[in-house]
């Protein structure tokens, strides 16, 4: 990555305050299809959620399970469930209200300005394509962003690291066949996009990414997937990132390795972080405001 001026993020955070919030929740009410914020005997999922995130922030939202958060979240990203829908309140993203966003616009919304990283991290990925396959897709899709991105990172993350030997056996076989299935249906890299993804993966955290991306997903463990989603997010240049309950069963050790890497990538990237968490206690440590709902879906006073 390029040369930075040193900068305090509490001073950060001051100046972006100075700014227009870069997301803003207003009223926001979430219902099933058919239910009506007034009149209804069924209660709404949501009720009157406000809040704001400014530029640079890292934001948690926590509260008890079932209190809304993840459904807050994906409000926030235009991906509720069939059924459910937003029956009052603005989301401003940048200053526009995206609720009454067509499917195109959320689509180019999520493409270019914000990335949700679901729990189920597994399935965002296809368990009989690489890695390599996988991310060379997400590069395709985001066109131009490529070399913007290549000059952030800088070549120097891009250095070639040893290759971990074949796996034996079954594995070794279903390797075989799946990598010609590949090679039938594209997903090779040119030397740029490449030198790329190994930066990109050395961002997440893998020492050795020419491994990962010659991987299957059902070789990974459940947190490497999870990297491995998260360096395809990032791959497009996101404003904002909301991470949802990224800590979720990990140790620990590994939940402070993930709260800080979120930390390092906020510099990296230049990003604004929602984070979704129960484990307030954990959150504290790197977010630059704690945000609380209550079991009934209405935001903490």
């Amino acid at each position: 990555m390029g040369e930075r001026p040193v900068m305090v993020w509490k001073n950060t955070i001051e100046q972006a305050y100075m700014q227009k919030p870069l997301l803003h929740v207003e009223h926001l009410e979430i219902c099933r299809t058919g239910v009506r914020a007034s009149g209804s005997e069924s209660k709404p999922l949501l009720r009157d959620v406000n809040f704001s995130v400014y530029p640079g922030e890292i934001v948690a939202l926590t509260g008890p399970s079932g209190c809304g958060k993840s459904l807050t979240a994906h409000a926030i990203a235009g991906m509720l469930d069939p059924g459910v829908v937003v029956t009052q309140g603005c989301i401003y993203y940048n200053g526009e209200d995206i609720i009454q966003f067509h499917e195109q616009r959320w689509q180019r919304l999520r493409r270019e300005e914000i990335a949700l990283l679901i729990q189920q991290s597994l399935s965002g990925l296809n368990p009989i394509r690489t890695v390599r396959a996988q991310l060379t897709d997400t590069l395709r899709l985001n066109g131009g962003r490529l070399m913007r991105a290549q000059k952030e990172l800088g070549q120097a993350d891009a250095a070639p690291s040893h290759t971990a030997s074949q796996p034996q056996g079954v594995l070794s076989r279903m390797r075989l066949m799946l990598n010609r299935v590949t090679e039938l249906a594209g997903g090779r890299t040119i030397p740029g996009q490449e030198a790329y993804l190994c930066s990109l993966l050395r961002k997440v955290g893998f020492a050795d990414p020419e491994h990962i991306l010659s991987s299957y997903p059902f070789e990974l463990s459940g947190g490497m997937c999870q990297r491995v989603l998260l360096a395809a997010m990032l791959s497009s240049g996101p404003r904002l990132f909301i991470a949802d309950e990224p800590t979720t069963a990990l140790d620990v050790i590994n939940r402070d390795k993930v709260l800080a890497l979120l930390l390092q990538l906020r510099e990296d990237f230049d990003l604004t972080i929602l984070l979704i968490s129960h484990d307030r206690q954990g959150i504290s440590r790197i977010a630059d405001r704690v945000l609380e709902m209550t079991p009934e879906g209405r935001m903490q006073p």
